[in-house]
């Protein structure tokens, strides 16, 4: 059984002893991780059908470790859980916007935990915006390696408020790449930094090429730009 450094990174943001609800589990890996090493006394498994969840049970059997059946949770998102049942909820793997449709189907129930380890596929700026406005303060950022990819892992807490204004528009680089991921990992975020600079820079190539009128995008885009290499100097 292989395991990332994903999967690695992350269980470590789950303290000892804390209760854990990991939402659209797959094989079980986080939760299996957790038992094991003892990190924690409880774990929920949820995900969306019995052949998916199944292999999370298999996981459990292969590796000899003991689960209640009531560990095994069948349904959609958050709706296997009751409010405040853990202290924290995992959701890895997803896209960012469905990550956000879970929260948002029961915002008090999603409150009513402790802290969130959400690592998004795709669209974590989306994601960060949402938290932000929501009221979630992110209390950590982490990259780790999977595969050719470089996966964001974001921590987070309720605040006091249930609502914040945003502090630029959603579509802002800066959700996408806030400064932190560099001290999250400045090897990794510089890699990461450094290929959406490059591609930056194909993307303005083709659009001085274009016919249309395109000063205004090619003005973002070199803002943008210069963002991301202040932040990787």
């Amino acid at each position: 059984m292989r395991i990332s450094k994903r999967l690695y990174k992350i269980t470590q943001k789950v303290s000892q002893d804390e209760t854990v609800a990991d939402i659209g589990t797959d094989h079980g890996y986080a939760p299996m991780l957790l038992i094991r090493d003892g990190i924690s006394p409880h774990v929920i498994m949820s995900d969306i059908s019995e052949g998916s969840l199944a292999k999370a049970v298999e996981t459990f059997r292969i590796c000899g470790l003991d689960a209640d059946k009531d560990c095994f949770r069948i349904g959609d998102g958050l709706n296997t859980v009751e409010p405040g049942e853990v202290d924290t909820v995992i959701i890895a793997g997803l896209g960012g916007f469905t990550i956000i449709d879970i929260l948002s189907s029961d915002l008090e129930k999603s409150r009513s935990f402790q802290k969130l380890v959400l690592q998004p596929r795709k669209h974590s700026g989306h994601l960060r915006y949402y938290l932000y406005t929501k009221g979630w303060d992110i209390i950590d950022e982490d990259l780790a390696p999977e595969g050719k990819f470089v996966c964001e892992i974001i921590t987070a807490v309720p605040s006091e408020k249930t609502f914040r204004e945003a502090l630029y528009p959603e579509d802002d680089i800066r959700w996408k790449y806030p400064p932190e991921l560099i001290k999250a990992d400045p090897e990794l975020a510089k890699k990461r930094i450094s290929w959406k600079i490059g591609s930056i820079d194909e993307q303005i190539e083709n659009l001085k090429n274009s016919s249309s009128d395109t000063e205004i995008l090619i003005g973002k885009l070199q803002k943008d730009k210069a963002y991301l290499q202040s932040i990787i100097k």
